[in-house]
């Protein structure tokens, strides 16, 4: 039992030490703003999203705002403040094939106040 326990906690150990810097490879920063498409049923393509590292514009994301710390999603402005695309937040895009494969920002915490022209993307400023 001891042989096979060794191999396995040096494959679980390298797999713990690769973990976070996966996770800091796959999170940019992203302004989220809504699009005006309207939402008739959950999961809906309503927001757009500036990948700030890339410059590309990802258009009909769903955003997850779950993970933020919640300190920042209690503050009373902060839904306003997202949708309008006046903050930069921090996470990744995943896509979701049980939810019809939209992409999903996953927001892991709120970095800084977006710049007026970081916003250029969103349609309601």
């Amino acid at each position: 039992m001891s042989r096979r326990r060794f191999p396995l906690l040096a494959v679980a150990a390298s797999l713990v030490a690769a973990l976070p810097s996966l996770a800091t490879a796959e999170s940019n920063s992203y302004v989220y703003c809504s699009n005006g498409i309207a939402c008739v049923m959950a999961p809906c393509p309503s927001g757009d999203a500036l990948d700030l590292t890339t410059g590309a514009v990802i258009k009909g994301v769903v955003i997850d705002t779950t993970r933020l710390p919640p300190l920042d999603r209690a503050a009373v402005d902060f839904p306003d403040k997202l949708y309008a695309g006046k903050i930069v937040v921090r996470g990744s895009i995943q896509h979701r094939v049980e939810d019809h494969n939209l992409p999903w920002l996953v927001a892991t915490r709120v970095v800084r106040a977006a710049k007026d022209g970081e916003r250029k993307h969103c349609s309601a400023r």
